[in-house]
């Protein structure tokens, strides 16, 4: 009885941190991609550093490490592995979630944010069925469905109360695709670091800073950050340094919270934390919404819900008995 307690106490903490973790990385990026430190775009270089600076704390960890023989594994850059195919696929998906991420929240509040990210789970079943050519269900199809209205009402309300950006709008669907693109990715990259999550977060960031540094240069965003003002502030550099941390833990608890639970209630927590982030952010921005914007914004969460729990019976079912006589046609891939 005691060890439930534990249990329960442990999945608790983990779902706690989890959504401490994403919450807080959105409403730290949103403040300094909305304006507080001037007017100009900066969301490459914001994305370059969040890469930079998780890789220079991995580097200083492995540094203390060695100073106070405190047992800190930190994995060994191999260059063969990084450069592989399927791991720079994966790692220029993230550079463009993360680009495409950052431009989406200079043009929208965090509110939206669910909505204008909707369409992850779209693009997400799409390229499962283009790439890993997995089969669609109706019931995905309805799910898609019901996101895309929760989707269109959210777009119209937010341009009836004067708040919509479309490039906000052209930004969210990108950062769903790639994100989505991601996802697919994911499942290539894990045998190439042997499931190491902490090794994969690592080489990715290395790779993001690589290539990221073209884009910053060739934008013009590094210049204007060498000669603004705010370079001599330290506010600044502890909520670019406070975004990084943030940014390379966001992976290291997503999956602690699958290996604490699973992926199932992972997107469900995932969903629940979009709830949560939504009510905070328009409490914190003091913003009113109309009830026909709540239900753009409950029709996303319900698809979503919707597909996750379908996925959840069709795991179940697929773990039954085989009591047929051909059991090679009883499995087919679902998505």
């Amino acid at each position: 009885m005691v060890e439930k307690k534990s249990s329960i106490g442990k999945v608790c903490s983990v779902i706690i941190l989890y959504w401490g973790v994403s919450i807080s990385m959105v409403f730290v990026n949103k403040h300094i991609l909305s304006g507080s430190f001037g007017d100009n775009d900066v969301s490459i270089f914001v994305a370059w550093y969040q890469c930079f600076s998780a890789v220079v704390g991995i580097q200083l960890c492995g540094f203390i490490s060695r100073k106070t023989k405190i047992p800190v594994k930190i994995p060994k850059i191999e260059w063969n592995l990084l450069l592989k195919k399927d791991f720079l696929r994966f790692s220029f998906a993230f550079v463009a979630s993360l680009t495409m991420n950052n431009l989406m929240l200079k043009h929208i509040g965090v509110a939206f944010y669910q909505v204008a990210r909707s369409w992850t789970l779209i693009f997400t079943i799409l390229f499962s069925q283009c790439l890993l050519k997995k089969d669609i269900t109706y019931k995905a199809i309805i799910a898609c469905l019901i996101v895309t209205c929760g989707f269109f009402i959210g777009i119209d309300q937010e341009d009836a109360s004067g708040t919509l950006s479309v490039w906000g709008i052209i930004y969210g669907i990108f950062a769903s695709l790639a994100t989505a693109l991601g996802g697919i990715f994911i499942k290539r990259v894990q045998p190439i670091v042997e499931g190491d999550s902490f090794k994969q977060a690592y080489y990715n960031n290395i790779n993001g800073v690589i290539i990221f540094f073209p884009l910053v240069l060739s934008t013009g965003q590094l210049q204007q950050i060498l000669y603004s003002e705010f370079i001599f502030h330290p506010s600044f550099w502890i909520c670019m340094t406070i975004s990084g941390v943030l940014s390379l833990s966001i992976g290291w608890v997503s999956v602690l919270q699958i290996k604490h639970t699973s992926p199932i209630t992972h997107h469900v927590s995932n969903t629940a934390k979009s709830v949560l982030m939504t009510v905070l952010a328009i409490m914190y921005f003091n913003e009113e919404k109309t009830m026909l914007w709540w239900g753009g914004n409950f029709l996303v969460i319900f698809g979503v819900m919707f597909y996750t729990y379908s996925r959840m019976n069709e795991k179940m079912d697929q773990e039954l008995p085989d009591l047929t006589i051909e059991p090679e046609n009883k499995h087919s891939h679902i998505i």
